[in-house]
């Protein structure tokens, strides 16, 4: 059901907290938390998921102080405070959007995060550590990944009769 999908992913404005404890739940580590947010080195985010770091952060009627002065130049001009256009999406990855390699790590140490979530993995003095040894090690960080994609494949796998279905067609749902 969709409805159990939300508790159960993490979101951009997460803290680092409930990110640790969500992760936890599925059996997965701070390092597989860490490595997976490295994903983000591409993909996009709608506005939405961070706008409010843009002009309202925390409530301050304030930019996050955490955020590069010419990337919140840019995201304002393409994100407004309000009435923009909710299609625009603005890569993860500032430096390297189309290429899967290390440098969203590297650009969390630049103020180069998008959401708030990627900021804090570099501001938290427990994923600061795993952050700056995936930016100065591009394999580290492949081989970390890989295993942790296969660990997270394993996540709420249901197996046997009693406890799911096999689909034949999976473009349906029965």
């Amino acid at each position: 059901m969709a409805s159990l999908v939300y508790p159960n992913i993490p979101h951009a404005n997460s803290t680092i907290d409930n990110l640790i404890k969500l992760f936890s739940s599925k059996g997965l580590t701070l390092n597989d938390l860490v490595v997976l947010s490295g994903a983000h080195s591409i993909g996009y985010a709608h506005c939405k998921h961070f706008v409010n770091r843009l002009y309202n952060f925390k409530g301050t009627n304030k930019p996050d102080p955490d955020m590069d002065p010419r990337q919140l130049k840019s995201l304002r001009m393409t994100c407004p405070e309000h009435g923009g256009n909710v299609g625009v999406v603005i890569p993860f990855d500032a430096t390297t959007p189309f290429s899967f390699d290390n440098a969203y790590f590297q650009n969390l140490q630049a103020k180069l995060g998008l959401l708030a979530t990627d900021k804090e993995l570099f501001l938290d003095p427990r994923t600061r550590p795993l952050v700056q040894a995936f930016a100065n090690d591009k394999n580290k960080f492949f081989q970390d990944f890989s295993s942790a994609m296969e660990r997270l494949g394993n996540v709420g796998v249901k197996r046997g009769k009693k406890h799911g279905e096999i689909r034949r067609v999976c473009n349906m749902h029965l």
